[in-house]
């Protein structure tokens, strides 16, 4: 008996070494572990980084407290153990809150709160909530709140997705929450060095045409608008290493360009100049329009009927060098956004119907790339097809593509509203998967590789390159995709994406915002994005049919369980002590 209760001492007492030991250790070295199959407690290395380099306290108040739902508090939870990873690699620099809004008895001080958020940029959203009395509707507020020092980002953390299942969206959400989170957090704490230039001198959207685009874009980066004019120095600055000004080393002016939708034809100058700019490892977005034709064309005219014609841009050698060819076409496809037509009149006043319009297609993405993952969908119009040619050392990926309803037409064509009157022939729209968005990324070589004399290829003021360094470019084929609603009477100008037929927002700006970050943003934090959670959805219908069943398994069993490893225990107690 003494031997026994040595032993135990001894036992217990080494237990307790072993407890302050590991507890020794992890003082010292810090571990998380994450047992789950898809990481889903796991964030990434570029997100580790940004936390651990924060110089000054975060503050992150989340507006997800409050009387949910099952799905919803889902999301709130899945928030708050996300934001406990952060915090766990801050060294106390991440603190939070769950707020409820609409925690005011007052409706005067409930409405105050409500526009508080809505000027600091949180959209609320509808929520049908289910009670004994029927169905109610409650306002919510599915985002936070990121403070650091005087500056404060705002992040919507319920992902919108045109006609998706509640389901998909909120598993959307969840996936994407360490992306919006750590793109808020840098946002806020890093100062814009980054530099974007859109370029403009041959007919390019105006600045008005990209206002919102380009105020969105300097949250992030600073954006100018850059006219190239022949002057070798617009996107590139020469220092000169000696002073005779012989020796040139050629420097970025900006990280990224975008050419969105020019109108006339670029000359070789501008051509070697923005191709010297690629080779030096600069970024371009192109947006082109291979074929003009346009609404307000269409609706100006009596019969509702246009012919829509190429463009010359002087651009198809250059775009087919660096792996992409711009066809001159238009696309239609049966999974088109809605316009409004005359459908007759009531009295006076005229009668609208919204109708698909085929040649707006809506382009959803096809892949997984942290681009276009959980993207809503895009809205474009008059696009026409790109194909993908050229040396296969480049990596080329389709972004955005048609639906399996496609239809192609060439240029020049008629172009009217009148087909909207009669059923489209469906056997016509028989292709599929048309690109329409592709990112190519690799060395590319330069359209004037052999094509210049000796004075200019071994000139060391001009450092000719024929092959460029790692860089990236994207081609869309529709300029009017980063284009917002512009009204010349009010001087205002509508969010880009949004339809004021519909009133629907489409996915174009984070499309576009997603495709920047990616291009150029060095930290890597838009990988995070790719993150994919399976959905383990219950069975309603069985759960229905079930329920008692389910009820008396689910409390009996883990009852009976209980009593069963009892009486075992007891039983073996009793056998040994007996001895």
């Amino acid at each position: 008996m003494r031997k026994t209760r040595t032993k135990d001492i001894i036992g217990f007492f080494i237990g307790l070494g072993i407890l302050f030991l590991l507890n020794m250790i992890s003082s010292v070295v810090f571990k998380r572990f994450d047992l789950t199959t898809e990481q889903r407690y796991s964030i990434s290395e570029p997100t580790k980084q940004l936390i651990e380099s924060l110089e000054n306290d975060i503050y992150i108040t989340v507006y997800l407290e409050g009387d949910f739902p099952a799905s919803f508090k889902r999301l709130r939870n899945e928030t708050k153990e996300m934001l406990d990873e952060f915090q766990a690699y801050s060294d106390g620099k991440i603190d939070f809150e769950f707020i409820n809004p609409s925690a005011a008895v007052d409706k005067n001080e409930r409405d105050e709160t409500y526009k508080n958020l809505y000027k600091k940029g949180l959209r609320p959203t509808d929520l049908n909530i289910k009670d004994e009395d029927g169905v109610s509707q409650k306002i919510v507020w599915p985002g936070a709140i990121i403070s650091y020092g005087e500056v404060e980002i705002a992040v919507q953390l319920l992902k919108s997705q045109f006609g998706g299942q509640p389901e998909l969206i909120l598993n959307q959400s969840i996936e994407s929450l360490e992306y919006e989170l750590a793109f808020g957090i840098k946002k806020a704490s890093t100062p814009s060095v980054q530099r974007i230039a859109f370029i403009e001198g041959h007919g390019e959207l105006n600045k008005y045409e990209t206002a919102d685009i380009m105020g969105s874009l300097r949250e992030y980066y600073n954006v100018e608008r850059v006219a190239i004019k022949g002057n070798v120095n617009s996107l590139q600055e020469r220092l000169y290493t000696n002073q005779d000004s012989t020796n040139a080393v050629l420097q970025k002016r900006y990280d990224l360009i975008v050419i969105a939708a020019p109108d006339s034809s670029f000359n070789e100058k501008d051509k070697f100049i923005i191709d010297q700019y690629l080779m030096y490892g600069g970024k371009i977005i192109w947006l082109i329009d291979q074929v003009f034709a346009d609404m307000d064309s269409l609706n100006s005219k009596n019969n509702h009927t246009i012919l829509a014609t190429s463009k010359n841009l002087n651009l198809d050698d250059q775009l087919f060098k660096y792996g992409v060819r711009f066809n001159k076409n238009l696309v239609m496809d049966l999974r088109s956004a809605p316009i409004p037509v005359v459908d007759g009149k009531y009295g006076n006043q005229v009668k609208t119907k919204l109708y698909p319009w085929p040649y707006f297609p809506f382009l959803f993405s096809k892949n997984d790339h942290p681009i276009n993952k959980n993207l809503d969908v895009v809205k474009a119009e008059f696009m026409g097809s790109i194909d993908v040619v050229g040396k296969s050392d480049l990596k080329k990926t389709v972004l955005l593509s048609t639906s399996e309803a496609t239809k192609i037409v060439k240029a020049p064509t008629r172009v009217s509203l009148n087909m909207l009157s009669y059923e489209p022939p469906v056997q016509q729209y028989n292709k599929k998967d048309i690109p329409l968005a592709v990112l190519v990324e690799g060395e590319f070589e330069s359209i004037y590789k052999n094509r210049l004399t000796p004075n200019i290829t071994k000139s060391t003021q001009i450092n000719f390159k024929e092959k460029s360094d790692s860089t990236k470019q994207l081609f869309i084929s529709d300029g009017d995709l980063i284009k917002n609603e512009f009204d010349e009477a009010s001087n205002q100008f509508f969010a880009l994406g949004f339809d004021k037929y519909t009133k629907q927002t489409y996915g174009n700006k984070a499309f576009f915002i997603n495709a920047i970050n990616y291009m150029v943003d060095k930290s890597g934090l838009i990988l995070s994005n790719n993150k994919s959670f399976k959905i383990r959805l219950l069975n309603t219908q069985k759960i229905k049919e079930n329920r008692v069943q389910i009820q008396l398994i689910t409390t009996l069993i883990p009852i009976l369980l209980t009593v069963l490893f009892g009486l075992i225990l007891h039983t073996i107690r009793k056998r040994r002590y007996t001895r």
